[in-house]
């Protein structure tokens, strides 16, 4: 082991783990909790489809926002996906919410919740002046709502949207990578050159829903915020990214789940941004590389190489564990508060050193060869565009 190999090695390695530890000092540093509840008509479009045990958490949640939507549209693929009856039975359960059920229809042209939103736009009306897109899995805080449309509301901006927190359900190895991956990415920055939405929170002006030109932007697409984005930064929209909305989302999978889950989101990011995508490529290969080399000089080498390798692996674990308590306070910040025992397994898991490094890396990896991608209960086959070619449907399970 070469002395210049394990300096490139430590450097490497120590300069990420900084990085990511000062953009999460900054974003809790700049990150301020919102107060403000404008006096305006908000609609909510919410795509679901499968069986949807936790549906009521959030339902609860958007009974308990500071303030309340007046129409809630909720689509499905079809009368026999299990959602339909399952929302259409909780009408009584929560008769304060107004919402309407819409049955989209299978489409084999593009991803399925781009059809069933395209449902929703359809029978919009003209009282529904502020729309806002979530997903069914979130669990947000009683002033996310108020907090993702206020900026329209002042005519500060056209679109703005959020990202998700993880909150595991339970401590385990997946529940644990999971977590740690995601949230270093909910606190770095989101230049405006990598046109980032994300479908989760998405709050528009009825004006600006328009100027997307939704039936046309979604033709052939497998994912329609990274589409909506591109569209928005052509035409001049004012688009806005709130450090406040990094809502709540229970995280309950199991290990291969969830890699398969985070192959899918990088799938779709290197059909629609390759610059971001090649970013992340970059950054976690040469980091886990850098990783796997101190560890073998540490283990073969001896002499200054090895008192190099063996004091870099002791400073990465220190970064780690100071990263994972600033992500930790801005959970606390935002109203939520981590499991006991998982801040302790989360440093465990940043002092092994490659664990984390190692499957978020292999997910990236993985995306490299974008078709198939697997969603829900559909196998979309899509070309070298980025546009769905074909579906293959299974049951659900």
């Amino acid at each position: 082991m070469s002395i210049y190999g394990v300096w490139t090695g430590a450097t490497v390695s120590t300069g990420i783990a900084l990085v990511a530890l000062l953009a999460a000092a900054m974003f809790r540093w700049r990150m301020l909790i919102p107060n403000e509840v404008p006096d305006v008509r908000v609609t909510l479009i919410l795509p679901l489809t499968g069986y949807l045990p936790n549906i009521e958490i959030l339902f609860d949640a958007l009974f308990r926002q500071t303030l309340r939507p007046v129409r809630l549209i909720i689509t499905v693929e079809s009368y026999d996906d299990p959602a339909y009856d399952r929302v259409t039975r909780l009408r009584e359960g929560y008769p304060q919410l107004n919402f309407d059920v819409v049955v989209a229809g299978l489409s084999d042209e593009r991803a399925q919740k781009c059809t069933n939103l395209l449902a929703a736009f359809a029978v919009l009306t003209d009282d529904d002046r502020y729309i806002v897109c979530l997903d069914g899995d979130i669990d947000p805080q009683p002033w996310w709502l108020a907090a993702l449309v206020a900026p329209l509301a002042r005519g500060q901006a056209d679109i703005v949207n959020g990202y998700r927190w993880q909150l595991p359900r339970a401590v385990s190895l997946a529940m644990v990578i999971g977590a740690a991956i995601d949230r270093a990415i909910a606190t770095l920055p989101r230049p405006g050159c990598f046109r980032l939405l994300w479908g989760g929170s998405l709050a528009m002006t009825r004006q600006a829903l328009e100027s997307l030109n939704p039936e046309a932007v979604l033709s052939q697409a497998m994912t329609e915020d990274l589409l909506f984005a591109d569209r928005a930064y052509d035409i001049g929209l004012r688009v806005i990214t709130r450090r406040a909305l990094r809502v709540p989302t229970p995280l309950e999978l199991q290990l291969l789940p969830l890699w398969q889950f985070a192959r899918r989101q990088y799938q779709l990011i290197r059909m629609y941004r390759s610059g971001p995508w090649l970013f992340a490529f970059s950054v976690c290969t040469a980091d886990l590389l850098a990783r796997l080399y101190l560890i073998a000089t540490m283990i073969i080498a001896d002499g200054s190489s090895r008192w190099i390798a063996i004091h870099t692996l002791l400073a990465l674990g220190i970064l780690g564990s100071l990263a994972t308590d600033v992500r930790r306070r801005i959970g606390l910040r935002l109203g939520f508060a981590d499991r006991p025992g998982f801040a302790l397994a989360t440093h465990a898991a940043v002092w092994s050193t490659i664990s984390i490094a190692a499957f978020h890396t292999s997910a990236v990896w993985a995306s490299f060869l974008y078709s198939p991608v697997v969603w829900a209960t559909v196998q979309y086959e899509v070309d070298n565009k980025g546009r769905v070619v074909q579906a293959r449907r299974s049951r659900h399970v």
